[in-house]
């Protein structure tokens, strides 16, 4: 009976033994899948906090991309609409000049025909001719003169009649003023820009005491400024700072 109660004694023993060995083994593996898992989860939120952040980088980038579009749509619409507005002022030019040159023409045809007549009427002159036949061939080359010279008068206030306009029209969006004139009057800086609608190939009047003065063309454009030349064949009088400027378009 004592070894049997010695026996069980022993096996009570052994299993307590192995059984604080096994949960202190178990433990420390426990621990280990414990720190594991957290360290796992940490990196989960980084990827994710990551994966957030190039998500909204890509968004930024879409929009921005959309933006640019956009921008390049509406320069390219204004290139579009500068290049038609060089294509009708290129028209209008030859218009112009073919006008003049048939003109000149005219006027050459008239002043060959004067020339024709006063011949006649000298060579009439030195011979006997009635007075009523030399007093005819004066009055035809009065009245030559007179063309003549209404030709050379009107000339040169037609072309500018056709350059500048009898009254300007007021738009808010192109309209500003003159911040200096060039040497020579050759350009003018103007305080409005691209911010305020002006485009490069615009063409404004220049207006002193309500009076139309000048034609110019915008040939480089600011945010907030602009640089444009004085049409030659369109100057009537100078411009100063201070004059105001505004578009018919």
């Amino acid at each position: 009976m004592k070894v049997a109660n010695r026996i069980l004694q022993a096996l009570a023993l052994i299993g307590a033994i192995a059984s604080g060995v096994f949960y202190f083994q178990h433990k420390s593996e426990y621990q280990t899948f414990d720190t594991d898992l957290q360290s796992a989860n940490a990196s989960l939120r980084q990827e994710r906090a990551r994966a957030d952040a190039l998500q909204k980088e890509r968004d930024s980038q879409a929009e921005t991309l959309a933006s640019r579009e956009s921008v390049l749509k509406k320069l390219t619409a204004d290139a579009t609409l500068a290049n038609n507005q060089l294509m009708q002022i290129q028209r209008e030019n030859k218009r112009l000049l073919d006008e003049q040159k048939a003109q000149e023409l005219a006027e050459r045809q008239l002043q060959k025909e004067n020339g024709r007549l006063t011949q006649e009427l000298n060579v009439l002159k030195a011979t006997s001719v009635p007075q009523d036949e030399i007093a005819s061939y004066e009055i035809q080359i009065e009245d030559l003169e007179r063309q003549i010279l209404e030709l050379q008068q009107t000339r040169a206030p037609q072309e500018l009649a056709r350059s500048l306009p009898t009254a300007i029209a007021t738009d808010p969006s192109l309209k500003g003023s003159i911040l200096t004139v060039g040497k020579g009057a050759s350009f003018v800086v103007l305080d409005i820009g691209y911010n305020d609608g002006v485009r490069l190939q615009n063409e404004l009047y220049i207006q002193h005491a309500d009076t139309p003065i000048a034609k110019i063309q915008v040939t480089e454009v600011k945010e907030n400024l602009s640089i444009a030349r004085v049409l030659p064949e369109s100057l009537i009088k100078t411009p100063q700072i201070g004059d105001s400027v505004s578009s018919l378009n």
